[in-house]
């Protein structure tokens, strides 16, 4: 869940799930042209991934173990991904209040309940929040002039920001589809909540679900192309063996997060 969107989460939640129980799911509709691919050579640097400040809250000293257990996971996910999307999270929090939120992210901050999760849906989720950071920091324009149809909160975004080349896959703007778009064009349900969310959701189906994701593609073309935006110009061409390719085209999850995957094959 991205920071910003907070306050709007619970109608989001319902109006959402509404839309994605009713949109069609059976005719897959063709959208616009394919965006060509652009590498972006630094998203997959090679560098020593970044390790954010961890802090923790409604922590008692029982749970040092589980908490110094979940630090060096989390490092663990850190590393595999490209060190310019560690640098987009500079503190991770871990909440011990079992009735937290499981992940809040953006503005360089990632807030995880570490109690009441198991190891998998924890790394899920944080996936899911680095790609919040990655959407909001990493892919963050230096040069803001012309602005484009979509707004975060109350905040302009720009032309130049190349998020809003993602959003404009399937999105007319931070509230609006495409009239072309079909619940199959997202990856989950809650993808089609509002464009930084659908970003969050691809990033993780495109990190832990890889082969899953590609076989997808065939089946939506805004699929395909959200799947060469994350390939390209988020991960420099990089790709998971992850996911096995078997996947039912004509269906899809409420929430990535939740989905089953192999930890180990991500890890390895």
């Amino acid at each position: 869940m991205r920071f910003k969107s907070l306050t709007l989460f619970l109608a989001i939640q319902v109006l959402s799930f509404f839309i994605w129980k009713t949109v069609s799911g059976n005719d897959v509709v063709v959208a616009e042209p394919v965006p060509a691919p652009v590498a972006v050579t630094h998203a997959a640097s090679q560098q020593p991934a970044v390790e954010p400040v961890f802090s923790v809250r409604n922590f008692e000293n029982d749970k040092t173990d589980l908490n110094n257990s979940q630090k060096d996971q989390i490092k663990e996910i850190f590393a595999k991904l490209p060190s310019g999307h560690s640098a987009s999270v500079e503190s991770v929090i871990l909440d011990y209040d079992p009735n937290a939120y499981r992940g809040l992210g953006g503005n360089n901050m990632i807030v995880l309940r570490a109690v009441k999760i198991d190891t998998e849906e924890l790394v899920s989720v944080l996936i899911h929040e680095i790609g919040h950071n990655v959407d909001y920091g990493f892919l963050t324009p230096k040069k803001q002039k012309t602005k484009s149809s979509f707004k975060d909160g109350g905040m302009d975004l720009y032309v130049t920001d190349q998020s809003v080349n993602f959003y404009q896959i399937s999105w007319d703007n931070e509230k609006t589809y495409k009239k072309s778009v079909s619940n199959l064009d997202f990856v989950s349900g809650y993808a089609m909540s509002d464009p930084f969310e659908d970003f969050a959701e691809t990033y993780t189906y495109y990190v832990l679900h890889n082969n899953d994701f590609k076989a997808l593609t065939a089946s939506s073309q805004d699929l395909y192309a959200k799947y060469r935006f994350m390939k390209y110009r988020v991960f420099g061409g990089v790709e998971f063996n992850t996911g096995d390719s078997k996947v039912n085209l004509n269906n899809r999850p409420w929430d990535i997060t939740i989905l089953g995957y192999d930890l180990n094959k991500f890890l390895s």
